[in-house]
């Protein structure tokens, strides 16, 4: 029996049992709201359609975030990745150049390097978050190393007063991405204001979306006008940059990066609400890992102490023993069977794709392929258990999803009273 009195004994699902939730569960983010509505409607009402200085519902987008990160100046963008793209060319990436990050994130946070012409140095995880290891950073540093990228994965703050003391000693900058840590804090201190430069991703899984969008914080003013330079030629070039630089404003570096208003729009509504969405998540979510860790085999995320996971961008469930036993994939499908949106997680370790294990890559046509380590599976195990042995689970954010958690923790309970029948259907498969 569950703590709500429901049993959880019977065949799976899988064998031809009942299913704890029918119709099956499938998660559905976002939940777009009247005012968010309201607020495109308005812009296309007024004709505001595009963008080339700092003005319209842009302008209150970034001044919310530059207040909130602590002053940092911001800089709204097209995406998440034409924010980090923005955040190493602002920083002096270049060819040649060795940037440390970690194996265990989206492709999104390093191949903006590629196309700057620097290398991607991978490192191993940290077992208990994922997040990426100082350790291994503190390792990997050549001569040619020119900054450290951290992903604060599925909202868990990276380690930053190790990492922020190893770049300080080496004379290297450090960028934040954090895609999945809207309005985490480490030690007190938010997400995006500890580095030199942090990149926020407004796609429309996050809890602040736009559609597509992004936003770069930068904590020096020469940062922040490179970044003008490379993607806001013109009116915001010439708005935001002074200086020796201001000569180039009139074509800045190359790129339209600009984000559209529907995006601005939406993003600033969604902005608006994020700290009660992010209290209801962590209540939902909360109430899922109590339920959960009941289970034995079953390791809810771990938060360190001092640290708050913010908008908690993905729920990884760790597996172990009789779990393992039966694998992620067979235990992913049994609990697809009885009605749950739970998936090995989508993005392997980027050392395991074929742009990272080749070596040399074809990057420009009819030229030498480019050179880049060979990194084989095994180079980092502790990336690749965590792999392994993680679930993803929804990411339950509203009040009417409270009885969704509990029919979740009762199908783990089924599954787990079945575990042993599990394992030998995989063995004989």
């Amino acid at each position: 029996m569950t703590a709500s009195g429901t049993t959880t004994g019977g065949a799976l699902a899988l064998d031809g049992g009942t299913p704890v939730i029918e119709p099956a569960h499938r998660f559905q983010w976002p939940r777009i709201s009247d005012d968010e509505r309201a607020a495109v409607t308005a812009l296309l009402e007024r004709g505001e359609l595009s963008y080339y200085g700092r003005e319209g519902v842009l302008t209150e987008l970034e001044e919310f975030w530059s207040g909130r990160l602590s002053g940092r100046r911001t800089l709204g963008l097209s995406s998440g990745t034409a924010a980090l793209h923005s955040a190493y060319f602002a920083l002096g990436a270049g060819p040649g150049d060795e940037v440390l990050c970690p194996t265990n994130t989206f492709l999104a946070t390093v191949m903006p390097l590629v196309q700057l012409g620097a290398v991607p140095v991978l490192c191993d995880a940290e077992a208990d978050t994922g997040n990426i290891d100082p350790a291994a950073i503190a390792a990997a540093i050549t001569p040619r190393t020119v900054g450290i990228t951290v992903t604060h994965l599925w909202g868990h703050p990276c380690e930053m007063d190790a990492i922020l003391q190893i770049a300080r000693r080496h004379g290297l900058w450090v960028v934040e991405d954090c895609s999945h840590a809207h309005g985490a804090s480490y030690h007190g201190r938010e997400v995006g204001t500890l580095g030199d430069a942090a990149a926020f991703s407004f796609q429309a899984a996050k809890i602040v979306y736009a559609g597509q969008g992004g936003l770069l914080a930068s904590r020096e003013t020469e940062v922040h006008e490179r970044a003008c330079l490379l993607g806001h030629f013109r009116v915001r070039s010439e708005q935001d940059v002074a200086g020796p630089l201001k000569r180039y404003a009139s074509t800045g570096f190359g790129l339209n990066y600009r984000m559209h208003p529907f995006a601005a729009g939406l993003a600033l509504q969604s902005s608006r609400v994020m700290d009660q969405r992010i209290a209801a998540r962590a209540e939902l979510l909360g109430r899922l890992a109590d339920g959960l860790a009941t289970i034995p085999g079953l390791v809810p995320p771990v938060t360190r102490e001092g640290c708050d996971r913010g908008a908690y961008y993905g729920f990884k469930l760790r597996l172990t023993g009789p779990w393992l036993a039966a694998g992620a994939d067979l235990v992913a499908r049994a609990l697809g069977a009885e009605g749950l949106d739970v998936h090995p997680p989508g993005s392997r370790p980027l050392h395991l794709l074929p742009f990272f294990a080749d070596g040399a890559v074809p990057v420009r046509r009819n030229a030498s392929p480019q050179q880049y380590p060979a990194y084989k599976e095994g180079d980092f195990p502790v990336a690749e258990e965590v792999w392994r042995t993680s679930l993803s689970l929804p990411t339950f954010t509203f009040a009417d999803e409270a009885g969704l958690v509990d029919r979740y923790c009762e199908a783990f309970e089924k599954v787990a009273g079945q575990l042993p029948a599990l394992t030998e259907r995989g063995v004989r498969q």
